[in-house]
């Protein structure tokens, strides 16, 4: 459509010239003494445009020659620019695809040809990962110095990259120092309160875990089912810490009863009891949880402690764990615990039939050992041999 409207508007001009043409009469004298020269007016003005062109042309022509050196020059940059911009997705590319070598390299190239400050830090920040992806430390340590040059633009992502490469190599004061760094460049960033949960756990620091925990379940930045692993990780730390049953005790009370209700948990705390020689404490964990509901490991959990309780408290276990059985007949853990309360209370035929029916649901090592064991305190030896060479071929499947 313009190029229609730049041809109607030369044919108008054509027409208005030979119009002008038609209708001038007039004439110009030009005198330079000696001499002196008449022009017809149309002529003049053809001769006057002419000369316009001419000396806007050439001046045209001499200015594109004084400029030719620069407009290569800029061509070359532009060239070099485009290059590295070039080399700077495939390298992000790469180093998605895994390929770490070509990823750091095209990464190095494209720095080199960067005009742009923000793409050099991220073209160093993948050099950087890529290095840290093939174990090269040195490398990597190296792109991360040199991002320090980029201005303070790059100075948080090289922060967070930083921290998440040191807590791989658990170079934790390291981290730490980089982490603290990092928040104070951006104190909310989700990305560095996960790096420094991380580095919590990692220290120890069951009591940092749990407040950066709700911090970030509140700012939506990890899943309730990651928030609740997190706080199991640092209940288990703080429980370490622990060293009498009563002190156990009181710290049991102070964790939420919905998290309370977690086997792991339970487990775990059952296990530390009776690490702290309160044997009664540990089946307690156990049994409060099995009443409420009921849970096959739980159970086969309990066998654990049937050795160090006293004969009341064997007898107390027993009645409950019958109990138990009238609805869960067919849970193996459940049997194994109760033919080991029956040897417990030398209830031999008791033991025996509760220890057989286990292993004939789930022929476990252990069910095969615990019956190894009754046979030969019974002096039936041929049956206990039997037992003992199942459980050599169970070990041995095992550890295949």
């Amino acid at each position: 459509m313009k190029w229609v409207l730049w041809l109607v508007g030369l044919f108008a001009v054509a027409v208005g010239f030979a119009l002008f043409a038609e209708v001038s009469k007039g004439y110009a004298i030009l005198i330079l003494p000696p001499y002196r020269v008449e022009l017809s007016l149309n002529l003049m003005v053809v001769l006057l445009l002419a000369a316009v062109i001419a000396t806007y042309l050439i001046l045209r022509a001499l200015s594109i020659a004084l400029s030719l050196p620069e407009r290569v020059k800029r061509f070359q940059r532009q060239k070099k620019l485009d290059a590295a911009r070039h080399a700077l997705r495939d390298a992000t590319l790469s180093l998605f695809e895994g390929r770490y070598q070509k990823a750091e390299r095209e990464a190095i190239k494209s720095v080199d040809n960067e005009s742009d400050a923000q793409n050099r830090a991220i073209a160093l920040l993948v050099a950087a990962r890529a290095a840290h992806a093939v174990k090269d430390a040195g490398k990597r340590d190296s792109y991360l110095v040199r991002l320090e040059n980029e201005g303070e633009a790059a100075e948080l992502a090289r922060c967070v990259s930083a921290a998440e490469f040191l807590l791989e190599d658990k170079q934790y004061v390291a981290a730490r120092a980089v982490i603290d760094r990092a928040r104070q460049l951006s104190p909310n960033l989700t990305a560095a309160l996960r790096l420094e949960l991380r580095l919590s756990l990692a220290q120890g620091a069951p009591d940092a875990v749990l407040a950066l925990t709700e911090k970030l379940l509140k700012a939506e930045a990890i899943s309730p089912e990651q928030a609740r692993r997190y706080r199991l990780a640092a209940w288990r730390q703080q429980m370490g810490g622990l060293i009498d049953a009563e002190e156990l005790k009181r710290w049991w009370s102070k964790i939420p009863a919905q998290e309370r209700e977690n086997d792991e948990l339970r487990i775990a705390a059952a296990q530390h009891a009776h690490e702290l020689g309160d044997t009664p404490m540990a089946v307690d964990f156990l049994t409060r949880r099995l009443d409420a509901s009921y849970s096959s490991e739980l159970a086969g959990e309990l066998g654990r402690y049937v050795a160090d309780l006293d004969d009341e408290g064997r007898l107390a276990l027993a009645k409950r764990a019958e109990k138990w059985l009238e609805t869960e007949r067919r849970d193996p853990r459940l049997l194994l615990t109760l033919g080991r309360l029956a040897v417990a209370q030398k209830l031999w035929g008791k033991a025996q039939g509760y220890l057989e029916a286990s292993a004939t649901l789930d022929p476990a090592l252990a069910t095969h050992a615990e019956l190894a064991k009754l046979f030969k305190r019974l002096d039936r030896d041929e049956e206990a041999r039997r037992h003992f060479d199942e459980c050599v071929r169970l070990a041995l499947a095992q550890a295949g």
